[in-house]
């Protein structure tokens, strides 16, 4: 049996991370996905979910009064970028508080956290999601002492230092002596963009743009004059 889904956010990138995120586990569908409280009050009066991840900051209605508002409630994990609101989460019985940019093992926890608290399948082991990261394979970065064994998803975004650069991952900083052009040879093409000739970032990893500057981890990226076209068309155009 599926367990039906559904995604309440305003930022496209930060649903179609979950989405990404969802697709290595067979049993969950996502139902619908939603950028406000309001169109999300609706699928839930005509359709049963299951399990909705909702954001807090949104337009006209914030999540957690949303949440105040169901009366028939599905399982909830919260996703947001501020984590001040966890507490108020837990107080609402939440499954789980995920802050963003949500990494794929915080996710596998949370879905885990989903299945021991529901009547469907047993927990699921972490081996398949470890081997199964969008399907890319790992690459090798030096620094001055060791070799790290990453996954490109992991990266949040890469920066230019002269002869080296900073590579900035979910779990630690790596720096490497490479250069821009040559390193982004060696990443998925439809998951980088360089928005500036000091940074490449994960299109994934996005939490909040301008045409002006990238937001990511609570960095605020500049998008360089002569990038912004293919950058506004590259994040604009995410689904």
């Amino acid at each position: 049996m599926k367990i039906k889904c559904l995604i309440i956010d305003d930022e496209p990138l930060a649903r179609k991370l979950i989405k990404n995120h969802l697709s290595h586990f067979k049993q969950f569908e996502v139902i619908s996905e939603c950028e406000d409280a309001i169109s999300a009050a609706v699928i839930l009066q005509n359709t049963d979910i299951d399990l909705l991840f909702l954001d807090i900051q949104m337009p006209e209605i914030n999540g957690i009064d949303f949440l105040k508002s169901l009366v028939k409630k599905p399982k909830i994990i919260i996703t947001s970028a501020f984590k001040e609101y966890a507490i108020d989460g837990f107080n609402l019985d939440v499954i789980d508080f995920l802050l963003k940019p949500v990494t794929l093992d915080r996710f596998f926890k949370a879905i885990n956290k989903f299945l021991e608290s529901s009547n469907f399948q047993q927990p699921i082991s972490s081996q398949p999601i470890e081997n199964s990261k969008k399907n890319i394979d790992d690459i090798f970065i030096k620094d001055t002492n060791k070799t790290y064994k990453i996954n490109p998803s992991e990266i949040l975004y890469i920066e230019g230092m002269r002869e080296y650069i900073k590579i900035y991952t979910f779990k630690e900083n790596i720096i490497t002596k490479s250069s821009l052009n040559s390193f982004i040879t060696r990443l998925p093409q439809d998951l980088f963009i360089r928005i500036h000739k000091s940074f490449i970032i994960n299109i994934e990893a996005v939490r909040a743009f301008t045409k002006t500057v990238v937001e990511i981890d609570n960095k605020k990226i500049p998008v360089g004059r002569s990038y912004k076209i293919v950058a506004m068309d590259t994040l604009n155009n995410v689904k």
